[in-house]
């Protein structure tokens, strides 16, 4: 059998990928994109403001965060498989437990459970096994997978507005929670395998020629900088400032309604550019992806541009139409996709594969705060300077940022030596 993978035809790593676009779709598509559909009648109904209800996002964030600290040493050193599967089951329970609670505050303890499968599954799962089990275009299925987070948010959405709008917010917790246990884990807990070794394989597109050697077992060891190097390194705290930057301007997109608003449009205007910033950035994430295979500098180029392009567009031009408003919408929303998959993939790029799942993992640690920390502090900018303006050039300026950093990490990472690891992971 050969250990060359280049070529088409059927590779078990596909069902990898489909699997991880429906956990995308059914987990994070679930607890982020259709949170919003609950606000209003659970905290109605339960006698508390949405601000108060939505703590408990707060709440898991925070949690993700701390989680992140050592999720991916359990990732590396456990079965992808049962951890993931573990997590998914943990996000069905949280949903079915929801559609029984009667205070805020049960919330907020779900909110705490949901935050521990998180971070496992929104910021680990896909960069970590993508890179597991393939060689070849591991930019495009990223991409595809984290698109998948929009796609369960358009699915969901209007499903479960009916399912409130009919039968009440409790049914339609328990409904997730059906879907997450009865369709999402069986699935991921047949088909997901930690490494191709499991299944007799190796990565889809690996070519032992180009690995520089004539027999290939197996379980060949991934290469890359050790995760004790890389911490020890400026190039780690670069790529750091980078996520941080990047996950940063993210949480622009909460006040592009209010910018919209402030040039005197319709509210439906103000929901329809938040609309157009979601589509940007499911286009965005399939069209990084496919850029990152061809070069990570065109990555950057596309992410970056894209999303100084558009907020150039708002700031200049939002006068002129609401097409230019749209427009500038869904050019920052491929900057956006920048968390799910620039990022990941400059991770990949700077430091191999050898311990890309801890060194992932404390980077996105930086990336969460870096998104608690924006989602107020752009409505305090706005604030202070009085408008949208000087908040849209502050946002520009902080891309400009990231694009130089990523080039100062990739220029520095020329002097890392990529090894294999000493012994072969635990995770089977």
């Amino acid at each position: 059998m050969s250990s060359d993978h280049k070529t088409g035809g059927f590779h078990y790593g596909f069902l990898i990928v489909a699997a991880l676009c429906l956990m995308m779709a059914t987990t994070v598509g679930l607890v982020f994109s259709t949170a919003g559909i609950f606000y209003t009648p659970v905290s109605t109904e339960l006698g508390v403001g949405k601000g108060t209800f939505g703590m408990y996002i707060s709440i898991l964030l925070l949690v993700c965060a701390i989680v992140l600290t050592f999720a991916g040493k359990v990732l590396d050193r456990f079965n992808a498989r049962w951890v993931l599967s573990g997590c998914i089951a943990l996000i069905g329970v949280c949903f079915f437990a929801m559609s029984k609670f009667t205070s805020v505050f049960q919330f907020y303890v779900a909110g705490a459970f949901l935050g521990i499968s998180i971070a496992f599954i929104l910021y680990l799962a896909v960069p970590t096994m993508i890179n597991r089990w393939f060689k070849e275009r591991v930019g495009f299925f990223i991409g595809l997978c984290a698109a998948f987070t929009g796609i369960g948010g358009i699915i969901f959405n209007p499903v479960g507005g009916y399912i409130i709008g009919t039968y009440g917010w409790r049914t339609a917790y328990l409904v997730w929670a059906v879907i997450v246990l009865f369709i999402t884990l069986p699935l991921n807990a047949l088909i997901l395998r930690s490494h191709p070794s499991d299944k007799g394989l190796k990565p889809f597109g690996y070519d032992a020629s180009k690995e520089g050697q004539a027999t290939v077992t197996a379980s060949a060891p991934l290469t890359g900088v050790s995760y004790s190097t890389a911490i020890k390194s400026p190039v780690f705290y670069i790529v750091a400032l980078f996520a941080f930057a990047v996950a940063f301007v993210t949480n622009v997109n909460f006040y592009l309604p209010s910018y919209a608003s402030s040039l005197g449009l319709a509210a439906t205007i103000g929901a329809t550019i938040a609309s157009a910033s979601m589509f940007g950035q499911l286009i965005g994430k399939i069209v990084l992806g496919y850029a990152n295979d061809k070069s990570i500098i065109k990555g950057m180029i596309v992410c970056f541009g894209g999303g100084i392009l558009g907020m150039g567009l708002l700031m200049f031009f939002g006068s002129v139409g609401v097409w230019v408003v749209l427009l500038g919408g869904f050019l920052y929303g491929i900057s956006y996709a920048g968390v799910m998959v620039q990022t990941p993939m400059t991770i990949k790029k700077v430091f191999g594969n050898r311990d890309y799942s801890q060194i992932n993992s404390n980077i996105s640690i930086v990336a969460a705060a870096s998104s608690m920390i924006g989602s107020s502090a752009w409505g305090f900018i706005i604030d202070s300077t009085g408008g949208y303006v000087a908040t849209l050039s502050i946002a520009c300026g902080i891309l400009v940022a990231a694009f130089l950093l990523g080039l100062a990490a990739l220029n520095l990472s020329k002097n890392f030596v990529h090894t294999p690891a000493d012994n072969t992971k635990a995770a089977k």
